[in-house]
This record gives structure tokens, sequence and C-alpha cells, in this order.
């Protein structure tokens, strides 16, 4: 027995970026099996859902995010600058402990799931027991447990217990990647032996670079011009090295940046929020692999990927004094396709083609927002919101239908928060 999502508009991110008007997409298992014309390949048995007046887009992937830090939303609106040069720390975020920030993973997942979003690269500490909670959700996700040495040795525990629980292997739900927590605060013998584990591991590297003038200033107390000689004195080069902000790149660094093929995971709403700047995202267009994140609750106070992309492709716009750059499919390819590729999943995901993982998203396109049709994909980032998302399958399991999460009950992750603001 297979699942049909029957009669829908769409939307591939395939290499051609087409859209097609009307198909069946059939489901097996985890897998897209034949996206073809309605009616042509339903057998008897299949579980057949009505997508007419829909579009289906490939899973949202966001490429940075700290999942379990949605307990902190609220906390830090409209400090200065100052306030985050010490190591980013939240007002009141004391009262929280372990527990609740594994609880507050699951319910994020379940907030990104009602969001479109299919796939995560997500960090913290303790993530072995993060990442348990982020399992349950149905989510796809790579793990990435924080290592650092600024304050004394680096600890391997958790690195090696998620590795150990889930593996590098791309093609599962969960998998694990390297996760040192910045340039600044990662030392040089602790970044050249990560470059070594990545090789050995055969894995993603997440790490916070130029996010900060501290985290620049330290660095070049350490003998280096920039962050970038940095991670290229130490070995963390390469497709494989995903650096998330990339907001205080100098230009001579942003001309030097591809030669390295560094992926970048671009967070504008945190980047803005929190220092007032961003990456001017079309000097890297098309030279490296860029996805979007949506970074921590405590500086994006909303997990929506659809209105992350928006933002970057506004103030895109505006840092290149150019309204021709950044592109509508541009933007939805970083939010799907390209994210895949900055995470190493793009074989696997990203796109809405045979043999490729069914993690797809349906709109409703009966809302007003989504009309009139003249351009789907420009409807799709400039004016349909999260509201019109109908259902959302992870490997073929729906997960969001009709607007509810399939393994939990929103109001009931909702008081558990709200329970959190009483303490």
């Amino acid at each position: 027995m297979a699942l049909v999502l029957a009669g829908a508009s769409v939307l591939t991110m395939d290499a051609a970026d087409r859209l097609i008007p009307s198909a069946d997409i059939r489901v097996e298992g985890t897998d897209i099996v034949a996206i073809e014309s309605p009616g042509v390949g339903r057998q008897p048995g299949d579980q057949v859902i009505d997508c007419a007046e829909t579009l289906v887009i490939p899973g949202l992937v966001n490429t940075h995010t700290h999942s379990c830090a949605i307990i902190l939303r609220g906390l830090a609106e409209d400090l200065p600058r100052s306030h985050w040069t010490d190591f980013y720390a939240v007002p009141g975020q004391d009262r929280f402990g372990a527990d609740d920030y594994v609880a507050g993973a699951g319910i994020a997942c379940g907030e990104m799931l009602l969001n479109g979003v299919t796939c995560i690269a997500d960090r913290w500490s303790y993530m072995e027991r993060i990442g348990e909670a982020i399992e349950l959700s149905g989510i796809r996700a790579v793990l990435g447990p924080t290592i650092q040495d600024a304050s004394g040795s680096a600890d391997w525990r958790s690195t090696d217990a998620v590795f150990e629980r889930w593996g590098a292997d791309p093609r599962r739900r969960i998998s694990a990647g390297l996760a040192p927590h910045a340039v600044n605060t990662v030392s040089d013998e602790l970044q050249r032996r990560l470059a070594a584990e990545a090789e050995r591991r055969r894995c993603r590297v997440f790490i916070h670079v130029a996010q900060s003038e501290r985290e620049v200033a330290d660095v070049r107390m350490r003998g280096y011009e920039g962050t970038l000689a940095c991670l290229a004195a130490n070995g963390l080069t390469g497709a494989q090295v995903v650096a998330a902000h990339c907001i205080y790149l100098s230009p001579a660094e942003i001309a030097e940046w591809p030669r390295h093929r560094i992926s970048i995971a671009h967070c504008p709403a945190s980047n803005i929020k929190i220092e007032g700047r961003t990456l001017a995202l079309a000097k890297l267009l098309g030279k490296v692999a860029i996805g979007i994140g949506t970074d921590w609750a405590a500086s994006d106070n909303a997990m929506d990927m659809l209105a992350e992309c928006r933002l970057a492709a506004l103030v895109g716009k505006l840092l290149d004094d150019d309204p021709q750059a950044l592109p509508v499919n541009t933007m939805l390819r970083m939010a799907t396709i390209d994210g895949a590729r900055v995470l190493g999943l793009d074989d696997v995901i990203g796109s809405i083609e045979v043999g490729k993982r069914a993690d797809l998203v349906v709109i409703d396109l009966a809302r007003l927002a989504a009309n009139p049709r003249h351009v789907l994909a420009a409807n799709l980032l400039y004016s349909i919101g999260t509201s019109a998302i109908r259902d959302v399958l992870v490997d073929g399991e729906i997960l969001v239908r009709n607007h509810r999460l399939t393994r939990s009950r929103e109001p009931e992750l909702a008081r558990s928060l709200h329970h959190l603001t009483k303490r």
C-alpha cells in the first residue's frame, strides 16, 4: 500500500525548478517512488489524500538552530550589542535546568513541523539527551554536541555518545556532526583535532564564525588576521564545514571565502536583532553552498523559515543596493535543496524527485494570501504564511495533518511552555 498525495501543484526545486500544475506524488515507505499524472498509478488499497487546491513543496531545511532554547523566548528583547559579548547570557536563564531544555527541544520541533520545517541542524550541550526528544518528534536532524576548550579541556563525552547512538550516516533520519562552539572559544589545537575527526568520522562540522566583534578581536589576539585565516590555518575548510552567521567578515575575507569552499548558514533575523547587522548575502551567492537558519529563540523569537527567507531576500536586496539581487527561486532553493546541500543531504532530501525521501509540505492554496496565482513561487516567498501549511511528512510519515501534529497535541505542548514562565 502506498500513500498518494493526489492532484497537487508541485514545486519540485529540482535542477530546473519545475512547477508541475497537477500531479500525484506516490510514496512507498520513506521514499517518493513516482510523480505522475493524477489517477494514472493509483491502486486499490492506496491511502489517497486529496491535494487539489494545494501546493506541495520540499520540506524546509533549517541549517542552524538551537531547538531547546525555545524556553528562552522573550527573555532578551532590545538589548545593546555589548550585552552579548559575555558569551550570550540570557537574563533569567539560570533558573532552567537540563530537563527544561530537553523538554523544550521536543516542543520546538513540534512548532517547526507546523511551520513546514522537516530538517534541522541542531546544536547544544548534553545533546545525547536533547537528541532523544528531537528524535521522538519525528523531524529529521543532524545533531551537534557543543564542544569548546576556552575555559578548560575539551569534553568529548557528549560528542562520542551522540555518534555512538546515531552515527554519521546522512541517510538516517537522525545523524551526528561535530559542533565546536566558535572560532574564539576553540583553541588552535582543538580546531586541528576537529578537522582530523571530521575526516575520520566523515561528518559535517558546525561552528559559529565571525558572529561578534569580540570573536574577531579574540582571534586577532591569537595572531590571525581574522576568523577565516584561523579556520584555514587549522584545516577547518571545505564544504563539510558549516559556518553560522559570518557577519563580521571583512571585504578581504568575503573575497577569499569561496577559495576555501566553507558552507554558510545565514541567520538574518537573529543577526539583526542581536548585532544590528547581517551578512551581505549577494556577495557570496553562487560561490559557496548557503542555507538559511533561524538560530535560537532568544534572538529570533519565531522558528519560521518562510519569514526568515523573506527577510533574507529583502535585506539582501537592500545591502546589495539592487532590487534584482536574490530572486525568488534562489531564495526558495536556499530553504530547500541548497540547505540540504549545506548539510550534506542533497542526495536524500531538498527536492521532490523520484528516489528521494518523502519530506514534503502541503500548502493550502484556498487562502487569500496564495491568490491570485500568477507566480506561485513568488506567493510562497512573499505572501503565503505558515498558517497555510496543512500537512507535513518526514520519511513518508504524516507528522502534521490538517494543521495538527499527529505525534502530540499542540495545546498540551503550549501549556508546558506556559508552566515554565510561572516559576
